[in-house]
């Protein structure tokens, strides 16, 4: 059981990983609409070009592959619970590496998260 647990926290933590990436380089980039089709290529090129993003997007990719190795390997009605523990690690990160605040009703949203992941592996594990 213990290995489940890794490999779960490092999926959760890639997938995590990946979304700030892509947050910081459009952060960089900028807002965007777009309104035609010189203006798609000229987004695809800037997504391209950006660090950040291409460095999430293959995070993003692993992450796929990682969540399929761990479906061939464990049940999904206990694998895919675990997967909310993204929105806690995303929730840190984006305080460090991206100086988000979080206020009371984050961390009382982490708990419940973590209070609900319990309650659903409780007798399973």
């Amino acid at each position: 059981m213990r290995n489940f647990f890794l490999w779960i926290l490092i999926y959760t933590s890639v997938l995590a990983l990946s979304q700030v990436l892509l947050k910081l380089g459009l952060n960089q980039i900028g807002s965007f609409s777009i309104k035609d089709q010189k203006e798609v290529f000229a987004l695809a090129l800037s997504l391209l070009k950006n660090f950040y993003v291409m460095s999430g997007m293959l995070l993003m990719a692993s992450s796929f592959f990682l969540w399929i190795t761990i479906l061939s390997w464990f049940k999904l009605s206990l694998a895919f619970p675990l997967t909310s523990l993204a929105y806690v690690i995303v929730a840190i990160l984006s305080y460090f590496m991206l100086s988000e605040k979080l206020f009371l009703h984050n961390y009382l949203g982490i708990v419940l998260i973590a209070f609900g992941i319990f309650l659903l592996l409780f007798k399973q594990i």
